[in-house]
């Protein structure tokens, strides 16, 4: 049967059709599908990253457990031999100073005039020395002082006491200087 339909358009009834919806409402589904698979990539990839990072770990661990006894070993060594190298230190420091007490002591006793008897020669730190001595003059005490103060091996001498004394019924005069000494001026060790 065939129908004709006599209304006018605006009032005719819509046929049915298929509605296809439009791009932009499909817009946010299709982003929120791109964003989702974006991070599910970036979480495979992170996992895949972390668990190559683990079985590299595990390898590192599981060698240095190997290696311990070795690198316990190569440290024992290393302190011995930086122990070793302090005593040499020490040995080297202490050969260097004997050399320059002896420079120092004949370098005093080129100093001395005639007359004149040290009785103490003490090491006080950071160089510096007491000497105390005796002799008849204070003229002599003062060639002392001058002499030692003209040596390389020594920056000043200064007097600290000279009093008279008394040494088996003999006048003296007893003095005690104090010096501070140039190690730069010491030659190198004697060669024997």
């Amino acid at each position: 049967m065939i129908r004709i339909n006599l209304l006018p358009r605006d009032e005719q009834p819509a046929k049915a059709r298929l509605a296809i919806p439009q791009l932009g409402a499909l817009a946010p589904l299709a982003l929120l599908l791109v964003v989702a698979v974006g991070v599910g990539g970036a979480w495979y990839y992170q996992s895949q990253q972390i668990k190559a990072l683990n079985t590299v770990i595990a390898a590192e661990e599981a060698e240095t457990r190997q290696l311990a006894p070795e690198i316990a070993k190569i440290q024992r060594l290393n302190q011995q031999r930086k122990d070793l190298n302090d005593r040499l230190d020490v040995i080297t420091r202490l050969d260097a100073d004997r050399y320059f007490r002896v420079h120092l002591m004949d370098e005093l006793n080129r100093s001395l005039p005639e007359h004149m008897w040290l009785t103490r020669f003490e090491d006080v730190g950071s160089d510096e020395y007491t000497v105390e001595g005796v002799t008849f003059s204070n003229f002599l005490v003062s060639d002392f002082l001058q002499n030692v103060t003209e040596s390389p091996y020594f920056a000043s001498i200064s007097l600290l006491v000279a009093e008279k004394g008394e040494i088996d019924k003999v006048r003296v005069v007893k003095f005690k200087a104090q010096a501070k000494a140039v190690r730069n001026a010491a030659p190198a060790p004697f060669e024997g």
